[in-house]
């Protein structure tokens, strides 16, 4: 994971992707499906149902008939036989809508219809059969007008056989009607038992994931907002319940860690001090033991061979007496922040200066001067001690970077708000291993020398709101570069 995908808060789950609205969806879709199935199952077996039992009720019709008109037929009473049909043509509620009485050979005798009736009967086939059959079965077509049904059936004595037919016509409109109720009743107590079933179980759903969303936030604000004293309220049952538990326990572990953390990095922080001082200490003792040295040979000469101390002997003394006053404020102005007596200050001339108090030494070891001072520079607040130290210190090491002559050039340029001051040798540089270590306090790389020159000049140019750098290429040359604000 790169660096940008640790810092950049996880994005917004899509309305679409959120694990409430598919659970919801899903248990609707699934509702849904199943009253369907079921409600579709149901109407089918009661269409089923109601044909068979029409076809029951059909036959029964037509034995009852048939014993009633075979008397009739058998002494051709015409009038009896056309009385019986009518009789159930106009019965109430009859499923009868015509009726006819054929001889054994298909010949029609007499035939009878409900005046609502107004179709063309259809003609027998040419081969009767023996048994009761239905020349057209019962149809059911919704949304449509629907044919009768027509019903053949012979009319037969033991001792005779088959003396002639009888045949109805079936009405299938109560049929269709008593199914077209029964479906409007079922879609609708379907709907009705499928919505409050949804509702229902999204409440359920509701309470189940509500859990679910409390983690997120409390997950959500811990990684983002790093609120380490969120905790959600432990609802829900089961791996839910475990998990919130699990959350507020993570939280509590997590508050404990850190506080370890923060004390850790303070004794950490306490023990870095502890060790700077130490090696701050260490390079002062090493500074001032040195000077104390000759000081004390001098002293002990004195001492033990009476000699008394001579003009050069004092002088010997008070050289080092100053060497160690230097390397004590050295060390004091390194160590921390100074007090800056500003003043409006001209960097160019500044620069001059310093090459021009140390052109002697520079002269004398063979080295070349070169100045690109930056035209019409304006003045800038600063401490002109301070800064001039800095210079003094590049310039000197500029110099001893270049034991056998060489080329040093001082220049100033603005780029944007700031000013850099750049001090440049053709010396043998430094080596990428020493280069990152040049400003820390007590490193140097010559055999004299505290190691502070360039971590004092590091403080320096940070008291001004600047910074200093070093480019340095090895055997190639080095650069020394302040950068001051100029606005």
């Amino acid at each position: 994971m790169t660096k940008a995908g640790l810092n950049n808060p996880p994005m917004a789950v899509p309305w679409y992707n959120r694990v409430a609205l598919r659970l919801s969806l899903s248990i609707v879709i699934v509702i849904i499906i199943t009253a369907l199935t079921v409600t579709s199952l149901i109407l089918r077996d009661e269409r089923d149902t109601m044909v068979r039992d029409l076809r029951v009720r059909t036959r029964q019709l037509g034995e009852i008939m048939v014993r009633q008109v075979i008397e009739p037929m058998l002494y051709e009473e015409k009038f009896t036989l056309h009385s019986i049909l009518k009789s159930y043509l106009d019965a109430k509620d009859s499923i009868l809508i015509y009726g006819s009485i054929y001889n054994k050979n298909g010949e029609l005798l007499l035939t009878g219809r409900q005046s609502s009736y107004s179709a063309r009967i259809p003609v027998l086939p040419h081969t009767l059969a023996t048994e009761p059959v239905f020349l057209r079965d019962i149809k059911i077509q919704s949304g449509m007008a629907v044919r009768p049904a027509d019903f053949l059936m012979p009319i037969s004595t033991p001792r005779i056989g088959i003396i002639g037919y009888l045949r109805l016509g079936i009405s299938v409109s109560p049929l269709t009607n008593t199914l077209r109720t029964a479906h409007r009743k079922v879609w609708i107590a379907t709907s009705i038992i499928a919505f409050l079933g949804i509702l229902i179980s999204l409440w359920f759903t509701r309470i189940l994931i509500r859990p679910v969303l409390l983690l997120n936030n409390a997950a959500r604000r811990l990684g983002e907002e790093g609120d380490l004293e969120t905790k959600i309220t432990v609802t829900g049952v089961g791996e839910i319940r475990e998990l919130a538990l699990t959350f507020n326990h993570m939280v509590l572990r997590l508050n404990d860690l850190i506080a370890r953390l923060k004390k850790a990095q303070d004794n950490l922080v306490r023990t870095e001090k502890l060790y700077a001082l130490g090696e701050f200490s260490v390079g002062l003792a090493h500074e001032i033991k040195n000077p104390l040295t000759s000081i004390k040979m001098l002293m002990q000469r004195v001492g033990e061979e009476q000699e008394p101390l001579d003009d050069h002997d004092l002088e010997v003394i008070v050289e080092e007496l100053d060497r160690i006053d230097l390397t004590v404020s050295r060390f004091l102005q390194g160590a921390g922040p100074a007090g800056l007596n500003r003043s409006p200050t001209d960097v160019n001339q500044l620069l001059s200066d310093v090459a021009a108090i140390t052109r002697r030494k520079i002269e004398k070891a063979g080295i070349r001067l070169e100045s690109a001072l930056e035209p019409q520079l304006a003045p800038l607040e600063l401490d002109s001690a301070s800064i001039k130290q800095i210079f003094m210190n590049g310039i000197l090491n500029a110099v001893q970077a270049m034991p056998n002559g060489g080329t040093l050039t001082i220049s100033s340029k603005i780029t944007g708000a700031e000013l850099h001051c750049l001090i440049t040798d053709s010396g043998c540089g430094i080596s990428p291993k020493n280069l990152k270590y040049v400003f820390d306090p007590f490193f140097t790389t010559k055999s004299e020398g505290t190691g502070m020159g360039l971590a004092v000049a590091w403080n320096i140019a940070r008291q001004h709101g600047g910074r200093l750098d070093i480019e340095s290429h090895l055997n190639q040359g080095t650069s020394l570069i302040l950068t001051l604000p100029y606005d």
